[in-house]
């Protein structure tokens, strides 16, 4: 059993290095990136979100019990904080000193203090809490109850929960508009968007947007939301004044959580399946890079000054920190940008054939071993 596990161990490392080759930009891009670090941490990082003071990010680690606190600049942990359940995601107060965690079997969500690490609230919502949104006035906590097809209302204020809002199969991803009258829930079950009026606490419409829709996110002028269709490989944006899908992009496989830089030029794509972390330019409506991430990119979140991008590698427990183009790399010349894109997508083709080609190579050489082994045993 022991001699079979060697071809296999040479497989997987193959097949790590094919999904480690993306196609990335030349240094003058103005949406390139470059990596200046990675590091592992807990097991299990579904979720991470930096403080809105960018001073640290919170790394919600499933499989340990633990929320990481850690030093954006330093990359080193101020405080683990050990939790009876596994976090999934979180929200950050805009004072940038607690945060709302949802715990994956134990029907709640905990509030706590991000600088001495205490559980100040615990309060029961529906099975299985996913994804958890402050209201921008900090007034109201939305959390996605996966199993349950609702959104709980939890009101901050008096630390209750004041209703749970039917919204359909399997919600996942929620943002509320600027002005916090409307949240939108991604109903990853379905096809649609469910559109909840803050006031009445109530759905108001169902937005179609395609297949198996995850994560959402809104620009702040509350123009246009985008939505990631996991299971059909696209973003879906979708003009808010309207409510209906005016673009669709096409990204890598499985498209998981994204986020907006602040600037609102680009947006960032956890391609889950295809291990990398996408860069769509939302002027051309086109996905332009791809960079290589660890197995399975799950969690991104951008600096308030847009300077950093953090993405957290699910399978592997790793970080990846990448500086942007507002962090000194150098920008290209605007007429440049269209040779550019093309040159990415040369580069996507590029990549796809030489995965192929390396686990062709695999298989041949899994193959040759499992000969070898017939053999030797007679």
């Amino acid at each position: 059993m022991i001699k079979w596990n060697i071809p296999f161990t040479v497989l997987c490392a193959l097949i790590s290095l094919a999904s480690l080759r993306a196609a990335t930009l030349p240094a003058l891009h103005p949406f390139a990136l470059r990596e200046v670090t990675r590091f592992s941490v807990p097991a299990g990082p579904k979720s991470l979100r930096f403080t809105p003071d960018g001073q640290r990010v919170v790394v919600d680690c499933l499989y340990d019990h633990q929320v990481l606190v850690l030093d954006s600049t330093s990359y080193k942990v101020i405080r683990a904080i050990l939790l009876p359940d596994e976090p999934v995601e979180c929200a950050i107060t805009a004072d940038s000193r607690r945060a709302w965690v949802s715990l994956y079997n134990s029907r709640c969500i905990v509030e706590i203090d991000l600088v001495s690490g205490q559980t100040l609230h615990t309060i029961c919502v529906g099975s299985i809490p996913k994804v958890v949104q402050l209201s921008p006035d900090g007034r109201w906590v939305y959390v996605a109850n996966w199993d349950s097809g609702t959104v709980s209302v939890i009101d901050t204020v008096h630390y209750t929960r004041v209703t749970d809002i039917p919204v359909g199969r399997v919600p996942r991803g929620i943002c509320f508009t600027s002005d916090g009258r409307y949240a939108y829930v991604a109903l990853m079950g379905g096809s649609t968007l469910a559109k909840i009026d803050v006031g009445m606490q109530q759905v108001v419409a169902q937005i179609p947007v395609g297949r198996n829709p995850r994560h959402v996110t809104i620009d702040d002028t509350d123009a246009n939301a985008y939505v990631s269709n996991n299971s059909l490989g696209i973003i879906s944006k979708v003009d808010l004044a309207r409510d209906s899908v005016v673009g669709r992009i096409r990204v890598g496989q499985n498209p998981r959580t994204i986020a907006l830089a602040p600037h609102m030029a680009e947006l960032y794509v956890c391609n889950y399946g295809s291990n990398t972390l996408g860069v769509v330019d939302l002027t051309t409506l086109r996905q332009v890079a791809s960079y290589p991430t660890f197995m399975h990119p799950i969690g991104v979140t951008v600096s308030p000054d847009g300077r950093y991008v953090w993405v957290s590698s699910y399978r592997t427990s790793t970080v990846h920190v990448f500086r942007t183009a507002e962090n000194g790399v150098q920008s290209a010349p605007e007429q440049n940008v269209a040779f550019l894109n093309a040159g990415s997508a040369l580069a996507d083709r590029a990549h796809r054939s030489h995965r192929i080609h390396l686990l062709v190579i695999a298989m041949l050489l899994l193959l040759g071993v499992a000969i070898w082994l017939l053999f030797t045993r007679r």
